[in-house]
């Protein structure tokens, strides 16, 4: 089973807690590596080691590539199997077009919102591409080798182009296999798997799980080594009339993540349907996205329209504890984070 994260005083918050400043936000999370020691990344690409957690061993840059990144509290150590004891860590390369006359501010996602016509989104609106790719370790992260290629979207053998695969998340299965979950610009979350630890990775597919170009959290139940995600699923309407991530959702898998149930909604926006089920787009297109430009209003937002999103999961014996960013489009209230706790219990009621 994956082992929990822990704070410094190894527990975890409930409740509310203000989110100060949203770039700069950092957390004192780290893994329970197996053989007992903590786990943490350092200026984002270099891994390090603790006993106590009050003196840190530096190990190796994780990261080879001079740019790629990753979310925050995604690095697994495998639990079981040929591979157990390994640190895997997904990370992903992004490009983004960058042209004086095409600027994301000129070609941004406009909405009118409290009287105001404001830039609402910027990305997938200027030219934007992401691959991703694991790092693996098997000396609890002294030496780090990446994953063999890049995890792109090629579908129908390549005529619907090559699509963003980027902010991956990883999950052991049940199988001894690794599923990856990635973000992309089709409505959808799109998957890969592993066999050999996540040195390879499967061609990427889709999945029935309708979501916006939005990134997602993925985690096992130790105690039960079920599957936990929490995500954006909104319709590609929503996703058109500028919702990319009004709602935020739980739900859980007891198959190695081939169907999904259990879903509860977490957050919810005003002028978007409680529905405990969104289906994703009924036809395979690389791009879902509202017009481009202040003269393509998306639509007129509710007064209380709020964006929550990049959740993280933290897992222990007992029951799990969810973190993420509320916000507000530009002009309104400072951004926060927001956290939810459940029991194990919870989750498994009807």
């Amino acid at each position: 089973m994956e082992s929990p994260r822990n704070t410094d005083k190894d527990s975890l918050p409930a409740g509310e807690q203000p989110f100060k400043d949203v770039e700069r936000y950092e957390r004192p999370q780290y893994l329970r590596l197996l053989s007992g020691k903590l786990f943490r990344t350092e200026d984002k690409d270099y891994a390090a080691t603790s006993d106590d957690g009050e003196t840190w061993r530096r190990g190796g840059r994780i990261n080879p590539y001079n740019i790629g990144q990753c979310l925050d509290d995604v690095e697994i150590q495998i639990q079981n199997g040929s591979y157990e004891g390994r640190l895997v860590s997904p990370y992903y390369l992004e490009m983004d077009g960058d042209h004086p006359d095409y600027t994301r501010q000129q070609r941004g996602g406009y909405a009118i919102w409290r009287g105001k016509t404001i830039c609402l989104q910027t990305h997938t609106h200027v030219p934007e591409m992401a691959g991703s790719f694991m790092c693996y370790s098997d000396d609890e992260g002294l030496t780090w080798q990446t994953s063999r290629g890049f995890l792109m979207g090629y579908f129908d053998d390549g005529h619907l182009g090559h699509w963003t695969c980027e902010e991956p998340v990883v999950a052991e299965l049940k199988d001894g296999r690794l599923l990856c979950f990635m973000r992309s610009t089709c409505g959808c979350i799109l998957k890969s798997y592993s066999s050999d630890g996540g040195e390879s990775w499967t061609k990427v597919e889709t999945t029935d799980l309708a979501m916006s170009n939005s990134p997602c959290a993925l985690c096992r139940i130790p105690t039960t080594g079920d599957l936990v995600l929490v995500w954006n699923p909104m319709s590609a309407e929503e996703i058109c009339r500028g919702y990319r991530r009004g709602r935020l959702a739980l739900a859980i898998s007891e198959d190695d993540g081939q169907t999904w149930g259990r879903v509860r909604t977490l957050e919810l926006v005003p002028g978007l349907e409680d529905v405990e089920w969104v289906e994703p787009p009924a036809e395979l297109t690389p791009m879902v996205r509202g017009g481009s430009g202040p003269e393509e209003i998306l639509s007129e937002l509710p007064d209380g329209f709020t964006h929550y999103h990049y959740a993280s999961i933290f897992a222990s014996e007992d029951g799990i504890t969810i973190g993420y960013i509320v916000s507000c489009p530009p002009g309104g209230e400072k951004a926060y984070y927001r956290w939810r706790k459940f029991p194990i219990s919870q989750l498994y009621e009807e």
